[in-house]
């Protein structure tokens, strides 16, 4: 049996919190309260807590997502339409409150079409959900699909560092208190081009030495998709002397990156790697004022422009990101011919390579790599 609450968040903004016997790990408040529509709360409880977590087996960052979502749909019911949490009923995810809350994210809140779209997305799979419980009829779902995504008419510069600015970067950390950690997260979100979270989420285990003196790291990416990454021999040492500073205890349980709190050891945050990065930036920029800002997601980037440029096919590139669409890396692809030119003259150059031992064009016919790559060995 589930029974609704409400959070109040620190700016005192109400919003949905499902409270059950069996679900106790939220220490939440909890004021009993009679909502209008009962089994919508109950629904929105099993959506976010059973379904997407134990159905669709989705990760902490979607689930985070679409609570978010939800709750700001529920926020503009609130102060547009007048509908509290109290008085909130399925009937209330329609059609035209939908569209109006596109136009109100756009207008209010000034959000760009990529981030009006996702919430859509959102939306329309909560939707979904209540469809197949029968709280929507399949005409009232069907009106809802039909809403039109909005165009992004951004004209978007799409930068990435050169391999000398990131050897900047990493030279930059070298003067940081934590040194070691900071010069091997960096070295490690460039070389596996993974997402900021992937990185954060590792565990020691998850890099395993090769026979050949490299490494593999074994990623569980969105939806808790397994991957495996090659590392270079620099990477693999410096993992080892990251680990002999860091990892003395051999806790399995720890995370590789991890801070204090409370005198316990947690998940480093990505706004621990953003501050990092931007005392980096601030100190580049005295030399460089015209540096990139830099960004957790920059490395990622920046691999993916590496590899495209040194003639790595895209499907290899797409399986080493983790992209579960090759049309996704196919962005990459979008250079003009001048730039393309430029980049294999920078990268003819083996001086140009990040790390000594680590020619990012040697994986381009690797078929060892490739197998690993793809899961296959």
């Amino acid at each position: 049996m589930f029974i609704c609450f409400l959070i109040i968040s620190g700016r005192q903004r109400a919003s949905i919190g499902i409270y059950s016997p069996r679900y106790t790990e939220r220490r939440w408040p909890v004021m009993r309260i009679s909502p209008k529509d009962p089994r919508l709360v109950s629904l929105i409880g099993e959506f976010i807590k059973v379904y997407l977590t134990r159905v669709r087996n989705r990760d902490e960052d979607t689930i985070v997502s679409y609570r978010y979502s939800i709750n700001l749909f529920i926020e503009y019911l609130g102060t547009q339409k007048g509908v509290s949490l109290l008085t909130l009923q399925t009937s209330d995810f329609n059609q035209a409150n939908i569209i109006d809350f596109m136009l109100w994210l756009k207008t209010e809140r000034k959000n760009v079409a990529t981030t009006i779209n996702h919430r859509l997305s959102d939306i329309r799979g909560f939707c979904h959900y209540l469809l197949k419980k029968k709280a929507l009829t399949p005409d009232e779902f069907e009106e809802i699909r039909e809403i039109n995504d909005y165009d992004d008419d951004r004209i978007i510069e799409f930068t990435w560092l050169t391999t000398d600015e990131v050897a900047s970067i990493l030279n930059c950390v070298d003067s940081n208190r934590d040194a070691a950690r900071d010069h091997f997260l960096i070295s490690l979100l460039y070389e596996s081009g993974a997402r900021i979270n992937e990185v954060l989420s590792l565990k020691p285990h998850d890099i395993k030495p090769t026979s050949n003196g490299e490494a593999d790291v074994h990623f569980y990416g969105k939806g808790n998709k397994h991957r495996i990454t090659p590392l270079s021999k620099e990477i693999w040492k410096q993992y080892c002397g990251y680990c002999d500073r860091y990892h003395q205890e051999k806790n399995e349980q720890d995370y590789l990156f991890y801070s204090f709190r409370n005198g316990r050891r947690n998940k480093m945050s990505s706004d621990n790697v953003s501050r990092i990065l931007s005392e980096c930036e601030n100190e580049l920029r005295k030399k460089k004022p015209d540096l990139i800002h830099l960004h957790s997601h920059l490395f990622r980037r920046t691999r993916a422009m590496h590899l495209y440029q040194a003639k790595v096919p895209l499907p290899t590139i797409s399986e080493w990101l983790g992209h579960s669409n090759v049309e996704t890396t196919r962005f990459y692809a979008k250079v003009t011919e001048e730039m393309k030119r430029e980049a294999l003259h920078k990268l003819s150059n083996s001086d140009k390579s990040v790390f000594k031992d680590n020619e990012v064009f040697k994986y381009a016919d690797d078929e060892d790599v490739l197998k690993r790559l793809c899961g296959l060995k």
